[in-house]
């Protein structure tokens, strides 16, 4: 109330970058900006844990550079639960990555550990690491099959 939630609400549109936009309604925004509002949003209350899902689906590469940088500016401070199939996002964003197929963990590191390869190097990207974890028979099978015809 009053002075404190002025406080929160001025040190969310910092945080998100929204000084520029604060006076338009929300359904004349561009994607970008309306993802810098959800985030908005979500930190108002100085949550300890966040929990983001897609970040920067859809956004063009000025609006996910911006959303990353929010991100990681407030990893610093909070534990952010980022999912995502952009695996791109992992390695620009997070500083440990969780890959779970089936329900069950498979793996569980920095990104750039789960990318090595036997000799300590990393070799593979992690999209690789991805599908040689999560890759069901079935699906093999028929790649194997579709393939080869």
């Amino acid at each position: 109330r009053g002075a404190v939630a002025r406080q929160a609400v001025d040190r969310a549109l910092a945080v998100s970058h929204l000084e520029p936009v604060i006076h338009q309604s929300i359904d004349t925004l561009s994607k970008g900006y309306v993802r810098r509002t959800s985030f908005a949003q979500a930190i108002l209350h100085d949550p300890p844990v966040l929990i983001m899902d897609e970040p920067t689906e859809g956004l063009d590469p000025n609006q996910k550079h911006v959303v990353r940088e929010m991100i990681r500016r407030m990893g610093r401070e909070k534990v952010i639960l980022l999912s995502t199939h952009i695996l791109e996002e992992v390695e620009a964003i997070c500083s440990r990555a969780i890959i779970i197929s089936n329900g069950r963990i498979v793996a569980d590191g920095p990104p750039a550990e789960l990318r090595r390869g036997r000799n300590g190097r990393p070799e593979r990207t992690l999209e690789e690491v991805f599908r040689d974890l999560t890759r069901t028979e079935d699906v093999s099978a028929t790649v194997q099959r579709g393939t080869s015809s």
